[in-house]
């Protein structure tokens, strides 16, 4: 299958879940977007942090307990797609050479009292799954912090494994 089939099928199964990737998001400091390292016939790919927002406009908010959990869910499924935005630059536009996700990390604005980490970093690995559903679940992290840039409710890195 050709790289343009490839994103043709993976922007369907967005289109179809309802999704977009945004346009490839622009450093806000002096860092890169992703880091590439060559290996034998492939490439690691480290997208850095990527925060919760929706063409620009920080999701700003805070985990707190007792508190509905769909729209921090939904905050990093928007950090996500960003990540996926990145992640599709990185491979020259064609999200169809990533072999795997290999880590999934997530940075919540929470309470200290807040312990449903994990549940609202579900909201990420949905993304994941929809854009990448024959592959197996990547290693992943929740954590919460007390604060994020721009006051977001989220940040997202992605660690892939792609052809070279």
């Amino acid at each position: 299958m050709d790289g343009l089939m490839r994103n043709d099928v993976l922007g369907a199964r967005l289109a179809a879940a309802g999704l977009e990737l945004p346009a490839a998001p622009q450093p806000r400091g002096s860092y890169a977007p992703y880091s590439t390292t060559a290996l034998a016939g492939a490439i690691l790919i480290c997208v850095s942090g990527q925060a919760s927002r929706r063409e620009g406009v920080p999701l700003i908010g805070r985990c707190e307990p007792g508190t509905d959990l769909a729209p921090a869910r939904d905050a990093c499924a928007q950090a996500a797609l960003s990540g996926l935005a990145a992640l599709a630059q990185a491979c020259g536009g064609d999200l169809g050479r990533v072999r795997a996700i290999t880590q999934l990390r997530g940075y919540l604005r929470s309470d200290p009292e807040f312990d449903a980490h994990s549940a609202v970093l579900d909201g990420a690995s949905a993304v994941l799954e929809v854009v990448f559903p024959a592959m197996p679940r990547p290693a992943r992290s929740a954590i919460g912090v007390s604060s994020l840039p721009g006051r977001c409710w989220a940040e997202i890195e992605i660690t892939a494994l792609v052809s070279a």
